[in-house]
């Protein structure tokens, strides 16, 4: 009797780990949108790191190290790397980085969504590149946060980007 309880079990068990496995790109990319406007939606944590002109929150695990220029910075966590352009020219409510993700005709934009907040204006983005490959972007005013993904991590990488970008201060 006990025999067959482990086997129902187990077998249960296999059927919750894969459908969890199983999600399609675009549950993943509605549920890590969904994930985004909540964290633009609320209070930016504090900030707990500085570089160059600019203090910002990262998440635990995630270092910051300069870019090419004054404006660009690459963020790392782990094998993760992002790209955080910031434009301390554009104010708050810039829609620069979305008009612009717009109009280009070679994205392939699988989901996007503005958020509005007051004054501030932020989106979060998806554009697939290829059968496994995606552009993960998510924006606040001059900020903008960029990194490539495969569909597995793309809920998760959208909440921690737009923590990043929506607690980003420049240093005047």
């Amino acid at each position: 009797m006990y025999r067959k309880w482990s086997h129902i079990l187990l077998a249960a068990l296999c059927m919750l780990v894969l459908s969890a496995c199983g999600k399609t790109v675009e549950e993943k990319t509605a549920t890590g949108i969904e994930n985004a406007e909540s964290v633009f939606t609320n209070e930016p944590n504090a900030t707990n790191k500085s570089m160059g002109h600019i203090e910002l929150y990262l998440p635990n695990g995630f270092n910051i190290e300069k870019g090419i220029d004054e404006a660009n910075y690459t963020v790392i966590n782990g094998k993760d790397s992002y790209i955080l352009f910031v434009n301390p020219n554009e104010t708050e409510n810039s829609k620069l980085h979305y008009d612009i993700l717009k109009q280009d005709a070679k994205t392939n934009i699988i989901e996007d969504k503005t958020f509005e907040k007051g004054d501030l204006f932020g989106f979060s983005a998806v554009n697939q590149l290829n059968e496994e490959e995606f552009e993960l972007i998510v924006s606040v005013g001059g900020v903008k946060v960029t990194t490539l993904s495969d569909k597995k991590k793309i809920d998760e990488k959208l909440q921690y980007m737009m923590e990043i970008a929506q607690s980003v201060k420049v240093i005047k």
